[in-house]
């Protein structure tokens, strides 16, 4: 009987799958339809197990009940009946341990009740602690289902065999107090070498660390301990507030006119040139004898679309177009988001990790440690990335920091995480207004996770102190990117725009080094302008080690040990691969410079599958070029900020002074300034891949 129950479930979810799939592109439709049909029943039936093995659960744990309930005389409508009320009395207590070990499941909960209770406050499971109840509850019925089951198994087994089954309880028991028991790993062993630990969080914004003056008192208390050991490098900017192409520009040392990635949707030569690469920052530090480990969920697939050069990497696959297919199953199907929060739906559906609410921050630490663990015990140095998503988007984060600033009684649009849906980004993006108190919302939810990236700190911070590693570690924190959270003239995401402030470049970056002497003391800053690309060259420096010639940046060693105070550089950054049509998204241009934007119209008309590169969604090859020609830019020195925005006809431009308009609300590019033509000159050098040598002294910040 529950197997024919949880087969109309499946059916449900395939005819959910169906209709979900007819809203999205037509061109992807006619794929779904096509050359991927069999990926998308491949897919379907990839979830079966996972109804199979629910359902046997579900007649594990409701049997002993049904049993009771069979003393009495009972017809088959009865027996059903029975079994219907067990089964959803049994999933409502499912929910607690679920929504403990995968919160963004309440965004999917809430979007299965809204034809029924679109107001529903699920909030109220949090508030009233329901969730803690649930899950007592849902652990007392599975331990009285085992004790039912056990008693059973032991009635009907022979003394020989009860014998055997005690002797292995107490075998398993004896086990488990062993490993709780294990003594203390061995001191560590100096190798001679320093280990590196980098911790980030993809769309960390600068301001939102307690020690940047975020508005939000004790947001961040183990980041801001750690600053108090660290060095602030306080004016860090990215060349482009998108994953790959910040990644790639840290671990190269190159600006992207050199380095070439210039979209996170690139093509397989562009990714295959990249690989070859001799002097890519894991591959120098493994010639050089380290280990280099990552560790990261769907935030860090694009380490699995280019190879880096990371002998171990523990991360999420590449959204190709095949895993695309997996995701809209896995969502489509409400029994697999809610199974996958445990171990054995994680086994049954190894690629589940591809989805926002797979692994959280403290599985990943505990991975990445692993892989220390082993390098520590073969006497090797390490260089390690834990790289985690909370606040990416949809700012999802576990409880109880999901829960920790969010009004509960707030009832506007994305109430539980941000409301990401496909068709409306790639036609028009994020709505460019939204009510002061969604605004407000939207921000709650992603200071709550910024408190779930805090709280792996320390975590991390405590597993390097338990190993006796942290004097030998240089510790790093930092991320690819900040991030927009509707700043003036912004909306959601990163890297769409420069407007609003520096918001969207403007990084986090605290460096612990373990050395007494030479260095500047724990808890200064250094304000000096600095850029990603200078990052691979700093740590190569710090390690020892020389930096090749093909790195654009400079090491930030100097600042560091405060032999300067400035190295007089200047910050170029670029916008990312935009989904839809940009000027949509520019409501401080006027409607008439809104017209003279050059545009592509977004994801609908420039992607496509590539079957020959494993499936992956890339760049139109006859698209590449105008992807790259219609990208804003922009030039920073520590006081002006030019922004140029390509133009049908001639560009359209922005200057501010930051110093005196730090959210650039003023701009000055028709005043006439000398400082002007300067930085478009840099601008332009940058953009011609001649930008690596500029410097901008003192001198000329003056207007």
């Amino acid at each position: 009987m529950q197997l024919g129950l949880f087969a109309l479930v499946f059916v449900a979810g395939v005819v959910g799958f169906a209709i979900a799939t007819r809203g999205i592109e037509p061109r992807l439709v006619a794929l779904t339809t096509g050359p991927y049909l069999g990926a998308v029943v491949l897919a379907q039936l990839g979830v079966v197990p996972v109804y199979l093995a629910t359902a046997l659960g579900a007649a594990a744990l409701s049997t002993p009940l049904l049993r009771w309930r069979r003393r009495r005389p009972a017809g088959p409508w009865r027996l059903v009946l029975d079994v219907l009320l067990a089964d959803a009395v049994l999933g409502v207590l499912a929910l607690g341990p679920c929504l403990l070990r995968g919160p963004g499941l309440l965004d999917v909960l809430a979007r299965k009740l809204a034809p029924f209770a679109p107001h529903a406050d699920l909030y109220v499971l949090f508030r009233w602690h329901l969730v803690e109840l649930l899950t007592a509850l849902f652990v007392a019925v599975s331990l009285a289902a085992v004790a039912f089951w056990a008693a059973l198994a032991l009635k009907r087994l022979g003394p020989l065999a009860r014998r055997a089954l005690w002797l292995g309880l107490l075998g398993v028991s004896v086990g488990a107090l062993a490993i709780r028991a294990r003594p203390a790993r061995a001191a560590h062993q100096p190798v001679g070498k320093l280990n590196v630990l980098v911790l980030a969080s993809d769309s960390l914004r600068f301001d939102r660390l307690g020690v940047h003056g975020a508005s939000r008192t004790g947001l961040t208390p183990h980041l801001d301990a750690f600053a108090k050991e660290a060095i602030d490098v306080q004016n860090v900017h990215v060349a482009t507030a998108s994953t790959l192409e910040s990644w790639v520009t840290f671990f190269t040392g190159r600006f992207p006119p050199t380095h070439g990635i210039r979209a996170m949707y690139p093509r397989q030569e562009q990714v295959r040139a990249l690989e070859q690469s001799p002097d890519l920052l894991p591959k120098l530090l493994a010639r050089a004898g380290y280990d280099t480990l990552v560790s990261s969920d769907w935030v860090g697939n694009c380490f699995s679309l280019v190879n880096l050069g990371f002998s171990h990497a523990r991360v999420a696959p590449v959204q190709s177009f095949r895993t695309l297919l997996l995701e809209g199953t896995l969502l489509a199907h409400p029994l697999v988001p809610l199974v996958t929060a445990f171990p054995l739906g994680q086994w049954l559906m190894p690629n589940h990790s591809s989805l926002a609410t797979a692994i959280r921050p403290a599985v990943l630490a505990e991975q990445l440690f692993d892989d220390i663990d082993e390098s520590v015990a073969n006497r090797r140095p390490f260089f390690g990335l834990l790289f985690v998503s909370p606040t990416h988007l949809p700012y999802n984060a576990s409880y109880p920091f999901n829960v920790r600033y969010v009004d509960p009684t707030y009832d506007g649009p994305h109430r539980y995480q941000i409301d990401v849906r496909a068709h409306e980004l790639i036609t028009t993006g994020f709505s460019p207004t939204l009510p002061p108190q969604a605004v407000q919302h939207v921000r709650d939810l992603y200071d709550g996770a910024v408190s779930e990236f805090d709280d792996s700190v320390g975590q991390v911070l405590r597993m390097l102190e338990e190993r006796g590693l942290s004097k030998d570690t240089i510790v790093i924190v930092t991320s690819d990117h900040g991030e927009d959270l509707y700043d003036p003239g912004s909306t959601l995401g990163h890297g769409t725009n420069f407007f609003g402030g520096d918001q969207s470049t403007h990084i986090p970056f605290l460096i612990r080094v373990p050395t007494a002497s030479g260095w500047l003391r724990p808890g200064s800053a250094v304000s000096a302008l600095a850029r990603n690309a200078d990052l691979a060259p700093t740590l190569l420096e710090l390690l020892g080690l020389s930096a090749p010639a093909s790195m654009e940046g400079v090491s930030l060693a100097p600042l560091l040990r405060g032999e300067v105070q400035d190295l007089d550089l200047v910050a170029f950054a670029e916008t990312c691969y935009l989904f839809f049509p940009k000027s949509k998204a520019l409501t401080v241009l006027s409607e008439a410079e809104r017209a003279e934007v050059y545009e592509l119209q977004g994801a609908a008309d420039t992607l496509e599958v590539d079957p020959a590169f494993d499936d992956n969604l890339v760049l139109r090859k006859d698209i590449v070029g105008p992807v790259v020609a219609a990208k804003d830019r922009m030039v920073r020195t520590r006081r002006w900020k030019l922004i140029e925005i390509p133009g049908k006809h001639h560009p359209i431009e922005r200057l501010y002074d930051l110093d005196a308009d730090p959210h650039q609300q003023h701009d000055l590019s028709g005043a006439g300034l000398p400082v002007q033509p300067k930085l478009e000159a840099a601008l332009h050098a940058y953009w011609d891949g001649r930008g690596a040598g500029l410097r901008w002294p003192v001198a000329d910040e003056a207007r």
